[in-house]
């Protein structure tokens, strides 16, 4: 807890003293709340993170069919141009929230 010292105690009642009183309006509260910003719409924000947690579920399913499930005897062109996808959309999976958040400073 901060202690308050001489002068803030003298500060808060020179503030008090000196204040506006404010009358009583009854559209006060109505031209206060038109005055205010909209309230912002997530559901952008919500449907991005539901995409992207998706494909990070198949990316993770994917890796783990790749390593486990896979017959790694026979390496097909195939397999290198899906492995080559899987390895670019994971860097951009792994990247994107990074990116966002030096976005956001």
């Amino acid at each position: 807890m901060s202690k308050r010292d001489k002068k803030d105690i003298e500060l808060g009642k020179l503030l008090k003293q000196e204040a506006y009183d404010a009358e009583q309006n009854q559209w006060f509260t109505h031209r206060v709340l038109n005055k205010l910003p909209m309230k912002k719409d997530n559901t952008g924000l919500r449907m991005a993170w539901f995409f992207y947690i998706v494909a990070a579920l198949m990316c993770i399913g994917y890796w783990i069919w790749l390593f486990f499930f896979n017959d790694i005897t026979v390496i097909t062109v195939r397999d290198l141009i899906y492995f080559a996808v899987a390895g670019i959309v994971t860097i951009a999976l792994t990247m994107s929230p990074i990116v966002a958040l030096f976005r956001s400073e």
